[in-house]
């Protein structure tokens, strides 16, 4: 039996009211599988007494309004959409004991909150796969943030983060991007150039040094020490959904190297750069913030606004030109003052 959880009723109707299932969260005349909500994330944050909110922010339960009032649901993409409900503190404690229930009950949530804990990675921050050589690589990524995680078996995990934000117009190489490999600080430098074939961005490590040049308009080629050991492709413009998909796809990356570490480094490159002609830049929005320490936090006044991932397929989890990167939110990655206007890897 689908039981009602929450429910709104009007005699107007044209009214946008909300309610929630067992299986589903109907906004107005929108309805959203549970499949496409963040469960996970939203039960952690409700079982130690606080709400999720865009970027990761977390409130109080306690200060939730008992009539109208506005109540974030996290996506699966980690897009957050600020939903308008008569009874607030209702519906969340509804959807937050829902969410504790569909993922196992307390001792599974707490499980799957450890774990994340142990990745470094919030568990709001989606999760996308993609096969490696030695199994499946996990890539986690937040441009908002300005973040990327990518881990497998058998190679160290890669990260980016800027903790003073990213400017692709900074006179520093790497545009404040900060590059580690197991937790090493490598060295990143982003060359964008007017002629494209000189482009390119380059990492190096003690031993190591990877460098991704154009191939041809849609294709990069990853080369480790001079050896080309990846070929990344972007995804096509209107990638066909796969049936169920709620995330868009990964880039296509063709593995050359047995070695995992390579291939880790080649998914970091797909998820965090151009490719093709726009390779030389990051696809990361433009921003300077204060260092907040290590790892980067949104401002709590994001809490009840709409946190765009541009990782899915509709208006709750893209902003106008958006799409994993390559749309309005692709930074220009013009680092070191080479030339070249910005392109930031945008259609």
């Amino acid at each position: 039996m689908n039981r009602v959880l929450y429910g709104e009723r009007s005699w107007n109707p044209l009214a946008r009211t909300v309610d929630l299932t067992e299986d589903h969260m109907r906004r107005g005349g929108r309805t959203t599988s549970l499949s496409e909500l963040n469960l996970a994330a939203m039960a952690d944050a409700f079982q130690r007494g606080y709400w999720l909110g865009g970027g990761g922010t977390e409130r109080p339960l306690e200060r939730l309004a008992e009539d109208a009032g506005v109540v974030p649901v996290t996506r699966v993409t980690g897009a957050a959409v600020p939903v308008r409900v008569r009874r607030a503190a209702e519906f969340a404690r509804g959807l937050g004991e829902l969410a504790v229930r569909q993922c196992g009950g307390p001792a599974q949530v707490a499980a799957l909150a450890d774990r994340a804990r142990a990745e470094e990675v919030p568990l709001w921050i989606a999760r996308r796969f993609a096969p490696g050589p030695a199994g499946p690589i996990t890539v986690a990524v937040d441009r908002r943030l300005v973040r990327v995680d990518a881990w497998g078996p058998h190679a160290p995990v890669v990260r980016i983060r800027a903790p003073q934000g990213f400017d692709p117009y900074s006179t520093e190489q790497s545009a404040g991007l900060r590059l580690t490999v197991d937790g090493v600080a490598a060295r990143l430098t982003l060359r964008k150039k007017l002629r494209r074939s000189r482009s390119h961005v380059e990492v190096r490590l003690p031993g190591r040094r990877w460098v991704l040049r154009r191939e041809n308009a849609l294709t990069s080629r990853l080369l480790r020490d001079e050896r080309c050991v990846a070929l990344l492709t972007r995804p096509p413009r209107r990638p066909a959904p796969e049936p169920g998909a709620v995330l868009l796809p990964l880039a296509s990356v063709r593995y050359e190297s047995p070695d995992p570490l390579d291939a880790v480094v080649a998914q970091v490159f797909a998820v965090a750069f151009g490719l093709g002609d726009t390779t030389g830049s990051a696809r990361f929005r433009s921003e300077r913030r204060p260092a907040r320490g290590a790892e980067p936090v949104a401002d709590d006044e994001g809490w009840g606004r709409p946190w765009f991932t541009n990782l899915g397929r509709g208006s709750d989890d893209n902003e106008p030109g958006g799409g994993d990167g390559w749309g309005a939110d692709g930074g220009g990655g013009d680092s070191g003052g080479d030339g070249g206007g910005g392109d930031g890897g945008g259609d």
